[in-house]
């Protein structure tokens, strides 16, 4: 739940816009929708091409870049997926309840499988767990039944403590049993959720659910390392870089690479349904719509700018403060096109607090940072910006 995927995230905030490609963001390059980039050859997130065989491993990785990898496995992404048996928000609480209209669901856990049973006073019906995916906020869960996948209709939300409806699901009472257990998801579907939230589970274009990785490992962003592997160990200097290095994308195409699982610009742009808060869940869109990234042309501002994606998660404010203060303090070593005009006559610490206030988002039971840098606005002239 913590890094939905973007067909999950876009039916949920139901975004509609009228705007066309060429308004948006120009000045670091065009977003592209991740099913264009997933067009392109090379290596993209969520690109399921590859053969398994050329899969090592975040172990193999690990045995040149032990720091690296050992860091990774502290990160939101590393823990995105897990076999529901080994979920610790479910062996924590290993028998939940839920009740709506006249239905009753149960989950109960055991050491070797999760249940999801619902009745409706007279009629039962049960469909077992495989993967529950999220982290931080909560987990939502994946149901199979006769090689058909099912995303849950109830999610554990940490918040609370309990289970409430899935965002994204209809909060009308069910019209059966099957859906008060889950919405049964088609194939792509299926695919683009565990292509966000596990590694190698898509192979040649196949989803194999039964061998994925759990998490956003290594190979997930860096593509499959089999070769690179090769290569090193033969100390070919042609080939020794034959595996993706993101930090060498520009600008755009860097927020495009994370809005591959977050959604990019042009993702935003091209969903429809009905506008609303949920668009702070897409911090590659709304990063995109800051002005320091479509007027400046400032090409520091990436989501790699602030977020190592090795490493864990910076929560205290305070620790951003140095990004902010390159460009916008008194002292300020930039120059030329990319120096900031402005410095903060309010404070020159916790920036992050006023410029990417938290907003709670709908049905999530949690809050988000809006990552839309600017001067907030207390009208209903920056409340107005959520509904856009």
């Amino acid at each position: 739940m913590s890094s939905w995927t973007p067909s999950i995230i876009l039916a949920f905030a139901g975004i509609a816009f009228c705007v066309a490609r060429a308004q948006g963001p120009q000045a670091n390059g065009t977003s592209l929708t991740t099913a264009e980039r997933l067009e392109e050859p090379g290596w993209w997130p969520t690109k399921g091409d590859p053969p398994r065989s050329q899969y090592s491993g975040s172990a193999a990785c690990a045995e040149c870049h032990q720091k690296m990898a050992l860091l990774q496995q502290s990160t939101p992404m590393y823990h995105a997926s897990v076999p529901a048996s080994r979920s610790d928000l479910l062996t924590n609480h290993r028998l939940l309840q839920f009740k709506e209209g006249g239905f009753s669901t149960s989950v109960t856990t055991s050491l070797e499988r999760v249940i999801f049973g619902a009745t409706d006073g007279i009629n039962t019906m049960s469909l077992s767990a495989s993967w529950a995916f999220g982290f931080k906020n909560g987990q939502t869960y994946i149901l199979e039944k006769d090689g058909a996948y099912f995303e849950s209709r109830l999610s554990f939300f940490t918040n609370i403590g309990s289970l409430d409806i899935t965002p994204g699901q209809a909060p009308d009472v069910p019209d059966g049993l099957e859906s008060a257990l889950g919405r049964k998801m088609g194939i792509d579907r299926a695919i683009g959720c565990f292509k966000c939230h596990t590694t190698a589970a898509v192979t040649s274009t196949l989803l194999e659910s039964e061998k994925a990785k759990p998490g956003v490992t290594c190979e997930a962003c860096h593509g499959p390392g089999a070769g690179h592997i090769a290569s090193m160990t033969a100390n070919d200097p042609e080939q020794g870089t034959a595996i993706m290095d993101p930090a060498d994308l520009s600008p755009s195409d860097s927020v495009d690479f994370c809005g591959a699982c977050h959604s990019t610009w042009a993702d935003v742009m091209e969903a429809a349904g009905t506008p609303g808060p949920g668009l702070i869940r897409f911090q590659p869109y709304r990063l995109e719509e800051s002005r320091c990234w479509g007027r400046s042309g400032d090409a520091r501002i990436t989501c790699v700018a602030c977020h190592d994606p090795h490493q864990p998660l910076v929560h205290e404010p305070r620790a951003y403060d140095s990004k902010c203060l390159a460009c916008h303090g008194v002292n300020r070593e930039s120059k030329g096109a990319h120096a900031a005009r402005t410095v903060c006559k309010v404070a020159a610490s916790n920036c992050v607090t006023c410029h990417m206030p938290k907003y709670e988002v709908p049905q999530t039971h949690a809050v988000f940072t809006d990552h839309e840098i600017r001067v907030v606005r207390t009208s209903a002239v920056d409340t107005g910006k959520l509904t856009r």
